[in-house]
């Protein structure tokens, strides 16, 4: 066997593979600080839907009790 085929590992350390991995931990550690704000944001926006939605069935609800008396009044008045 010759001396060519044997692995070799070198003990230092270049300065820019250290900045190369501070760089990718500081941007993956600002990337999921940003997608926690934007989860908190959607749930607040999905509770606040969720409010509007309820709002607006109960006003629907209201109406269509309005609409069914001014019926049954009709109804009635054609009976007699």
């Amino acid at each position: 066997m010759n001396q060519e085929e044997h692995w070799h590992l070198k003990k230092e350390l270049n300065l820019a593979h250290i900045i190369t991995t501070v760089t990718l931990l500081v941007t993956g550690i600002l990337y999921l600080s940003g997608l926690d704000k934007r989860i908190n944001t959607n749930s607040q926006e999905i509770q606040h839907l969720k409010q509007i939605r309820n709002e607006d069935q109960k006003r629907i609800e209201k109406r269509l009790d309005s609409i069914d008396k001014k019926l049954d009044t009709l109804l009635s008045g054609r009976k007699l």
